[in-house]
């Protein structure tokens, strides 16, 4: 009886294990800003790049009042959002991204921060 509660617990924290490696994922987070100044015709961009290892999914979004652009390092385009709330769920593939904030006319200032998980 006593050797059977052994193997019982043994099986639930490898279960448990296993579980966990299932469950856990990693997150990364990339930021964009912009500021422009019109006065001196002068923009100024700063942020951190969204990179991914492996293949991801959006998971949050914060501060995009007026949307944004993700695009490759390279430059090109994968994605355009008005509503920021939309990229949640989009998928990634493994890759390093650039988020770049819209401005409005009126605010010309603008910071987002875009978390993907993979």
């Amino acid at each position: 009886m006593r050797f059977r509660n052994w193997i019982v617990a043994g099986l639930a924290v490898a279960a448990a294990g296993i579980f966990a490696t299932v469950v856990h994922a990693d997150e990364v987070t990339g930021s964009g800003s912009v500021v422009m100044n019109d006065k001196f015709h002068t923009k100024n961009e700063w942020g951190a790049n969204l990179v991914l290892p492996r293949d991801g999914k959006i998971t949050r979004v914060m501060d995009g009042t007026y949307g944004f652009d993700i695009r490759t390092a390279a430059g090109v385009q994968v994605a355009s959002f008005i509503d920021p709330q939309q990229a949640v769920g989009m998928s990634l593939p493994a890759g390093s991204y650039v988020i770049d904030p819209y401005v409005c006319t009126r605010h010309r200032h603008h910071h987002i921060e875009v978390t993907a998980s993979y």
